[in-house]
């Protein structure tokens, strides 16, 4: 089930369940008796973009704040969707954004971008209509002085090299992560909430996969 309910709070999660069988990223799970302990355990061996998962800056650079560098507040906080409106393949710009927003975003808040069209991220499908990322969508976060960009199926950052490079420039030396693969972003049916998105605290981590899980119905979190 993608959405429950606690108490008077509905509860969406937005990750992407990840079989090792079928993966085509690095994820391999090994089982062993701990003779010892006399239990089980496992290890794992993960690729840090797996699935789900938050990019601090130092995906992009080295020297840049890694997952410990960050506090723990800045991954979870108020989010705000923002559904484009646009043609196939369109580049998403600041007026493109101005629309979807409609004055809602604050400093500090986490953006979940979406659209009409949708194709499986990194895919690099013929098919794919998705709009994309550029610089100009990274100077309007960086504007808006966002702490996190997120996005599933609906809108690309991989268009073309030059274009995820011009967004992560614009936006990681400004402490902006990026949450990516995420799911489920229509089953929320509210555009404003609080989301958590807790990576590992490992030391010199780029990027961890996350379980990412809206909540709706927060006093003061709505639209």
């Amino acid at each position: 089930m993608s959405a429950e309910r606690i108490g008077g709070y509905r509860v969406v999660d937005l990750s992407k369940m990840v079989d090792p069988a079928t993966s085509t990223r690095t994820c391999r799970i090994k089982r062993f008796y701990q003779e010892s302990t006399k239990d089980y355990h496992s290890e794992a061996t993960v690729e840090s973009h797996l699935g789900t998962h938050v990019e601090t800056p130092l995906h992009y650079a080295d020297g840049w704040k890694d997952i410990v560098d960050l506090p723990v507040t800045a991954f979870m906080g108020r989010a705000v969707l923002l559904k484009l409106e646009c043609g196939p393949t369109a580049r998403v710009t600041a007026a493109m954004l101005d629309r979807a927003d409609k004055g809602r975003v604050k400093a500090g808040d986490i953006l979940l971008l979406t659209s009409p069209y949708h194709c499986e991220p990194f895919s690099n499908r013929p098919d794919d209509r998705r709009p994309y990322l550029c610089r100009e969508s990274g100077e309007w976060f960086v504007q808006k002085r966002v702490k996190c960009i997120g996005f599933g199926d609906g809108v690309a950052i991989e268009h073309s090299v030059k274009d995820a490079c011009d967004v992560h420039e614009a936006v990681m030396p400004k402490d902006i992560m990026f949450l990516e693969v995420l799911q489920n972003l229509d089953q929320l049916k509210s555009g404003v909430f609080f989301l958590i998105y807790q990576p590992m605290p490992i030391k010199g981590l780029d990027s961890c996969c996350v379980r990412a899980v809206a909540i709706e119905g927060i006093p003061g979190l709505a639209e």
